[in-house]
């Protein structure tokens, strides 16, 4: 973790009664400054984990490292006087010699911390890091990048996914009904449950934590925020029966949370590069999962397991799609390609052949979207192009007009009728399906219209 990420907490959480026991932000901060080189919860040395209180508690392979109200009994404070011998050898923390050793104050908070009786967080939970960066004025309007889109089912509306922020926006000509603020970072992705009742968003901070934030559709208030990834999240989905939230970072974790309760259900983990897309089947046994390890894996939802890795991707791969009968799964990338695997019931490996390698843009491929009805696909790509297929025989139906720039936010609005996009530049485009004909664009509005309740139809 970089020094500058420790230096901004230790700061900020050094800066109360001076004459008081240090707490565990403080802490914490040390950690991050000198330790996490080694003992991350990735590969953590000798099974040693210092990024949480959980983990350093717990100790590693030489056992507990703190005893509390005992500093000159803990194996971490010995560790880092460079008193503690194993097997006739001194071992220092941090070992190598090219990493800066704690300083006699940093020693020193440790040492007072363990003897005070090494209280964790005050609120229970993990440390949520900030990252504390000069403000610079721009010199002048930035664009509002708009990131995803996501037809809220049951509604005519679209949610937006831009910079710290979600629009609920009407589907017709993309008026602003309300704004829902307060992410961190860019809203990468966002899925709504099959009722239309609840909007999920995730984003988070670069090498941080990435968060997902749900909110009430209808009045917009926030009810929850799923917090645990060690990243930013790239990808969202939720299960068809709307209990299971399915989340994918850059971390290259996916997690499952109980939606009702909150709770963190199970972390899968198989993936060397970011998570970027996820998707579950129409049953909701199996997920799908998109990877910059140029590989699609399906996952056992009820089980964690995963079932099958589907390696024919030459690059990365951006987005995955089921059928809506879920017997195929498509998934597009940097190849420029679109691939149709055949999924079995029970998705095991070797079950599950490729159909189809179609070349569909010059660009990388985006995003892709079904229609609801499983007889249309739509795909964007860094060409500037939105491509609309008839998913049985994969051929061209329409080409939209070139886009204003990139197009990652694309789906099908009211029953299938329109084409909503959602560019960089900040614009919105709305198509008929038929014609492929512009209906409107939208810009970026002012305004938060949090008093406003959204009828569902």
């Amino acid at each position: 973790m970089c020094r500058l990420f420790g230096i901004a907490v230790l700061l900020l959480a050094g800066s109360g009664n001076l004459f008081s026991a240090p707490d565990y932000a403080t802490v914490d901060a040390i950690f991050t400054a000198h330790c996490l080189d080694c003992h991350d919860s990735k590969e953590p040395e000798a099974k040693l984990v210092l990024e949480n209180y959980e983990g350093l508690m717990k100790g590693g392979e030489t056992g507990v490292v703190v005893v509390p109200g005992k500093s000159r009994d803990s194996i971490l404070m010995l560790m880092v006087e460079g008193t503690y011998e194993k097997d006739g050898k001194k071992l220092v923390m941090p070992p190598k010699k090219n990493q800066k050793k704690l300083d006699a104050a940093e020693i020193a908070t440790l040492k007072d911390w363990i003897n005070d009786g090494a209280q964790g967080p005050a609120d229970g939970k993990d440390i949520v890091k900030e990252l504390v960066v000069p403000k610079i004025a721009p010199l002048t309007i930035p664009r509002n990048p708009i990131n995803c889109v996501a037809h809220v089912p049951g509604t005519k509306l679209i949610a937006v996914g831009r910079y710290g922020d979600v629009e609920l926006r009407w589907a017709e000509k993309g008026k602003l009904v309300r704004s829902l603020k307060g992410h961190k970072g860019n809203i990468n992705s966002v899925a709504c449950t099959p009722d239309g009742k609840l909007l999920f968003a995730g984003s988070g901070e670069n090498a941080l934590f990435g968060e997902i934030k749900e909110w009430n559709v209808r009045d917009g208030k926030l009810v929850h925020t799923f917090q645990g990834h060690k990243d930013t999240i790239y990808s969202v989905a939720v299960s068809p029966d709307g209990k299971i939230l399915a989340s994918g970072s850059y971390d290259q974790k996916i997690k499952l949370w109980d939606i009702a309760s909150g709770a963190e259900i199970k972390t899968l983990s198989g993936h060397n590069g970011c998570v970027f897309g996820l998707a579950f089947r129409p049953d909701g046994k199996i997920l799908a999962s998109a990877s910059g390890d140029r590989t699609v894996k399906l996952w056992d939802v009820a089980s964690g397991t995963r079932r099958d890795t589907l390696s024919q991707p030459l690059k990365d791969v951006y987005t995955v799609v089921f059928s809506p009968d879920g017997k195929r799964l498509m998934a597009g990338g940097v190849d420029n390609r679109i691939r149709i695997w055949q999924i079995s019931e029970d998705a095991k490996e070797t079950t599950n052949p490729i159909l189809d390698a179609k070349f569909a843009h010059e660009g990388a491929i985006l995003h892709l979207a079904f229609s609801s009805d499983g007889k249309m696909l739509l795909s964007s790509a860094d060409d500037r192009t939105v491509k609309l297929w008839d998913a049985t025989t994969m051929k061209e139906r329409l080409v939209l007009e070139k886009q204003p720039d990139w197009a990652p936010g694309l789906d099908f609005a009211l029953d299938n009728t329109e084409i909503v996009t959602g560019r960089l530049d900040g614009s919105m485009g709305f198509y008929d399906v038929q014609t492929g004909q512009l209906i409107s664009n939208a810009m970026a509005e002012a305004g938060n219209k949090t008093n406003e309740t959204v009828s569902a139809k």
